[in-house]
């Protein structure tokens, strides 16, 4: 059973569990938790990896080559005799064939990232890429959304097996130039069409209208048939991170909520303006850390490995940190935005140590956005796992604020839009369960935020009170 599985069945807590004393507890079997916990054992730190689903996590899934022109498998293979318990770790306990209570001094999260339902006019059938390739789908016709590495990856693994594919982004260029430049051959033998800047507009009785921004050409529309629409737009997995309280912070270059951290994956304490406090116990590597390849993810596992090492006494921080610049410099050359991100993240905008989230005017890893209310489509489900309408939430909001909402996102608007009051998701009554958690969080609060161009934050943790309108 995945992870995925696991968080839509609702396992039931056991109610004995046994205690164990660990150094570290890495949560996640990808390549950056498997890499970590090769380095910690060297160290001589008791360690304990517990993942749900295939070793390697998603990258195990679709076989295709990475951007270095290796399969992850590659990469996986190496750490075969790291032991792995397969379970699921729920902020408190191990759930897996015996409960297991750990203590640890250090926790990793290196549970990677989730495929997102985007709320579609006309709501299609959609499956989760990671669904996709690991049970297989019963369609001839699909349309995956994301030019990502991973959206790509995900097409030709899904062509290979035979379906008819075609990738679709409403991204204004390819999300992952340098691999589709790499796989581009093989996509055209494939006979998978990709196409970027473009939203959905319809979908009926199998076919999907599509409005493609063609640049001097204006906007065009091209009508493609789909049985099945497969999403491939991933965002942290926030299960555990809201698990712990940790608090997250909206990021538009992984159109994802993440938390603050530093250069070396630790979790950074935030105080109420967002501004980087102290450090902790907590540690993120793999998508948690950013969208890195492969390959990455095993350079930042060695990393970590050593700067909690140096924590502890048995590592010189002085090699830890010159480790970490060789590999931000390797960032720079190699994927550039993730190095600017990597700053943004660690250091807070302008090295102020302030993350400052911005308003989300679209939802660029979604197929569809609203540049105004009236084109909101109300049945649109927006929680898959209590059936939460995009209606529901907008009566709520009218509701908070005494009456209709209508309002453009225009520069004669912005007093409205910082005077909106918006429910947090607490306020809605659609929580909490492992399945609202995972997967309609991060939906609800950046595609919210989309609509009532608005932070994530405020839908998670209230708005301050000083941008209320006067009473």
């Amino acid at each position: 059973m995945s992870f995925y599985a696991w968080i839509r069945d609702g396992i039931r807590r056991p109610d004995n569990c046994a205690e164990q004393q660990v150094d570290v507890l890495i949560v996640g079997a990808g390549i950056g938790g498997l890499a970590a916990a090769r380095a910690l054992a060297k160290y001589g730190f008791r360690t304990m990896v517990v993942g749900k689903g295939p070793r390697g996590g998603h990258n195990a899934l679709d076989g295709q080559p990475t951007i270095t022109g290796e399969p992850a498998s590659t990469y996986i293979s190496r750490y075969n005799d790291v032991e792995v318990i397969d379970g699921v770790f729920d902020g408190e306990v191990v759930i897996a064939e015996r409960c297991i209570r750990p203590r640890y001094k250090h926790l990793v999260l290196n549970t990677g990232g989730v495929e997102m339902y985007p709320p579609l006019p006309g709501s299609p059938k959609v499956a989760l890429a990671s669904d996709a390739l690991a049970g297989g789908v019963d369609a001839e016709r699909l349309l995956v959304w994301g030019t990502s590495e991973w959206g790509l990856r995900t097409a030709l693994a899904l062509a290979e097996r035979g379906h008819k594919v075609l990738v679709a982004d409403n991204s204004a260029y390819l999300r992952d130039v340098k691999y589709y430049q790499r796989v581009e051959d093989k996509l055209r033998k494939l006979g998978v069409d990709v196409i970027y800047s473009a939203t959905v507009k319809r979908f009926k009785d199998g076919e999907v209208v599509l409005a493609v921004n063609a640049g001097k050409k204006g906007v065009e529309e091209r009508r493609v048939e789909a049985d099945l629409f497969v999403s491939a737009a991933r965002t942290a997995n926030l299960f555990l991170p809201f698990r712990l309280g940790l608090k997250v912070f909206y990021s538009f270059e992984l159109n994802s909520l993440v938390p603050r951290r530093s250069s070396f994956g630790e979790v950074l304490s935030v105080d109420d303006r967002g501004k980087a406090v102290a450090g902790t116990n907590i540690y993120v590597v793999g998508e948690l850390y950013g969208a890195v390849y492969a390959h990455h993810q095993e350079e930042q596992g060695a990393i970590l490995a050593s700067y909690i090492a140096a924590k502890e006494g048995v590592e010189d921080l002085d090699k830890a940190s010159k480790e970490l610049e060789q590999f931000r410099a390797k960032l720079a050359v190699e994927l550039n935005w993730l190095y600017n991100l990597d700053l943004r993240l660690s250091r807070g905008t302008d090295y102020s140590g302030i993350y400052a989230e911005p308003n989300v005017i679209d939802a660029p890893g979604w197929p569809y956005f609203w540049p105004n209310l009236s084109e909101v489509d109300g049945d649109q489900v927006l929680c898959p796992c209590t059936g939460l309408k995009i209606k529901d939430l907008m009566n709520a909001v009218r509701r908070a604020n005494e009456g209709a909402v209508r309002m453009r996102v225009t520069s004669d608007e912005v007093n409205k839009l910082r005077h909106l009051k918006l429910p947090t998701l607490v306020q809605l009554g659609s929580g909490p369960s492992p399945c609202f958690e995972a997967f309609c969080v991060p939906n609800i609060a950046i595609i919210t935020a989309a609509i009532y161009a608005q932070k994530p934050s405020y839908v998670l943790y209230g708005k301050p009170k000083q941008l209320y309108a006067a009473e």
